[in-house]
């Protein structure tokens, strides 16, 4: 399905883009990274976890780009993807429903934002222990949210 030349390609772009969004470059990062989401489905497959983690910085650079209604669609199919490929309580999972979450606080959908923290603290409370840190943060963010809803 791919050789190896053609994924350290993949790669190697996909870490150039990753850089031109650090150096604040969002749109030209978001086009390189759209264009880098269809060729890793074409070499390495839809289901493979580098079209899974390029997908997932597509998102995170059109968040930081202030174009969360375009983050949030790149977001919701890719969560699906993701607890179908990568299971639950998977740490890219996790990351993108906190990623979703603070999407829809931006677009002002707290309700949306709440209960996607809650899905998240239910997968955190599996693989963490109770009084871990970020659990205490989720659990403070989503009592945040319901005052405000």
């Amino acid at each position: 399905m791919s050789s190896a030349g053609e994924l350290e390609e993949l790669h190697a772009r996909a870490a150039e883009a990753e850089a031109r969004a650090h150096a604040g470059d969002f749109r030209t990062a978001a086009k390189e990274l759209r264009a880098l989401v269809e060729r890793y489905g074409e070499v390495a497959g839809a289901d493979d976890p580098g079209t899974l983690t390029v997908r997932l910085n597509l998102a995170r650079v059109l968040g930081a780009a202030k174009q969360s209604a375009k983050a949030i669609a790149v977001c919701e199919p890719l969560l699906r993807d993701q607890e179908r490929v990568l299971g639950p309580d998977h740490e890219d999972v996790l990351e993108t429903r906190q990623l979703l979450a603070n999407l829809r606080y931006a677009t002002g959908d707290t309700g949306g934002a709440a209960a996607d923290l809650e899905q998240l603290l239910a997968a955190l409370s599996r693989v963490l222990m109770p009084t871990h840190d970020r659990i205490t943060k989720v659990k403070r963010d989503i009592e945040f949210l319901k005052r405000s809803c």
